[in-house]
């Protein structure tokens, strides 16, 4: 029975789908009202549960994006500690998931091969064949998703309409035009249809981390903490312990991120290398961690750099887990603004990073495009390096971060001195302030470990 209440759920929404390939894109008047009807009839929309007991959480971006989530991952626990937590997260954000102690289960959702997430009739066909498969069955009583952006947003409201969750909470799909004064009025708003709580924040609410909590507060729940987490168990750190054992003993040790996900964040590696040698002749020494891009620049640097003070490993793709655990085991982070930087803030790392965005730009739509304000190192002591003015083409665009160039451009300006600086009066800091780096979250390395977690938020019936 519950298999062919399934089907004729999946029937409806091909239906929809025929629709949207025929007049090339998504009506939500021909749309809402066939699905509504269909999670109708089946009970997906009956209060049949005041006390939530089947939650979905959708987090469909980065792994930098899911570390700044994890907070308010962490809150909806303490909100509803007796609830089944389900979380839908990207492919490249599951291994940070995976281990999550406050969810009771992870799943990962990927396109098909060859699917363009802007073409919505395929995008709404892959999710429809994920909703089916691993969502209808849980019926749940209420669901958030947290993209703020209207930039890859569709993927995460269809996500969390899709699941049939009754009460559906977010942020309108194009809650940024909040900072250029042209916010849509809720009827002509997509995301005020697909979801039934629909959130805007202050104006002065910025961070990704700060809007991710707000959406909670904006619901009604309560914040007790707000500090980032990030999870591995004792494999990883094994692993982690086991490549830096013997490793520049009595040197500072310094996680390094040399990558990001577009070329305009990454610092040249040539005067990163000028850096880093000042560095080293200072008593420091430097673990390179990051993925297959980021290969080149990292032999770059190993070859050109005291082989002894340096430990390179990105070769062994070791992942994220990994170099989260790797450091938790180091000093400080520096490095570009990426997610590397997120996890190193994460696990309390005294932070140097290197930003593309000109000073000159900070009143440029700050709560729209200024990665500095949006992303800059949550909770933990930072220094962040950026250059006194945007060079052209990039002194007028209006952009994320201000650099459009499509190379290390602007970022270029900054000066290794200044990254010489920032390492001398971090160092002096953590010699002289007498905070010790705070230990990570409890590590989950087992099931049973994970259910003696859950034991204490819930109460025994």
């Amino acid at each position: 029975m519950v298999k062919e209440k399934f089907e004729v759920i999946e029937a409806v929404a091909t239906e929809c789908i025929n629709q949207a390939v025929q007049m090339k894109t998504l009506a939500l008047n021909f749309f809402l009202p066939k699905m509504e009807a269909a999670f109708q009839i089946f009970g997906f929309r009956e209060n049949y549960n005041a006390t939530m007991n089947d939650i979905l959480i959708v987090k469909l971006d980065s792994a930098g994006d899911f570390i700044l989530t994890s907070p308010a991952i962490r809150e909806i626990r303490m909100n509803y500690p007796a609830a089944h937590i389900t979380l839908v997260v990207s492919t490249k954000a599951y291994p940070l998931a995976e281990l999550c102690p406050y969810v009771n289960e992870v799943l990962f959702f990927a396109l098909d091969e060859g699917v363009n997430p802007a073409d919505i009739p395929s995008l709404l066909k892959c999710i429809l064949k994920f909703a089916k498969a691993h969502l209808w069955q849980r019926k749940f009583s209420l669901g958030f998703e947290f993209r703020y952006f209207t930039v890859g947003k569709l993927e995460n409201l269809l996500m969390l309409y899709m699941s049939g969750a009754r009460e559906r909470v977010g942020y309108i799909s194009n809650a940024e035009n909040l900072y250029i004064d042209n916010l849509l009025p809720p009827e002509q708003n997509v995301g005020n249809v697909l979801l039934t709580h629909p959130v805007i924040n202050p104006k002065e609410i910025i961070h990704d981390c700060a809007r991710n909590l707000y959406i909670l507060q904006d619901y009604g729940l309560k914040i007790q903490r707000t500090d980032l987490e990030v999870w591995f168990n004792a494999s990883d750190l094994y692993i982690a312990q086991t490549l830096l054992r013997g490793f520049a003993e009595g040197r500072v040790k310094i996680s390094i991120g040399i990558g990001a996900s577009t070329p305009m964040r990454k610092y040249p590696r040539e005067k990163y290398l000028e850096a880093f040698k000042a560095i080293i002749a200072k008593g420091g020494s430097i673990i390179i961690l990051g993925g297959p891009s980021e290969i080149e620049d990292a032999k770059f640097l190993e070859d050109n750099l005291p082989r002894e003070f340096v430990r390179n490993l990105i070769n062994l793709q070791t992942g994220w887990r990994i170099d989260a655990a790797t450091m938790a085991q180091t000093d400080m982070y520096i490095g570009n603004d990426t997610g590397a930087s997120n996890c190193a803030a994460a696990v309390h790392l005294p932070v140097i990073m290197l930003s593309r965005e000109a000073k000159d730009r900070a009143n440029t739509l700050p709560g729209m495009l200024s990665e500095y304000a949006m992303y800059y190192p949550w909770q933990t002591n930072a220094i962040v390096l950026r250059p006194e003015h945007a060079l052209p083409p990039c002194t007028n665009t209006l952009s994320m971060g201000g650099c459009v160039t499509g190379t290390s451009h602007c970022i270029a300006q900054i000066e290794p001195a200044e990254i010489v600086a920032a390492y001398e009066k971090m160092v002096d800091f953590i010699k002289n302030s007498g905070i010790k780096k705070t230990s990570c979250p409890p590590m989950i390395n087992s099931l049973q470990d994970k259910q003696a977690l859950y034991s204490k938020f819930v109460t025994p019936k």
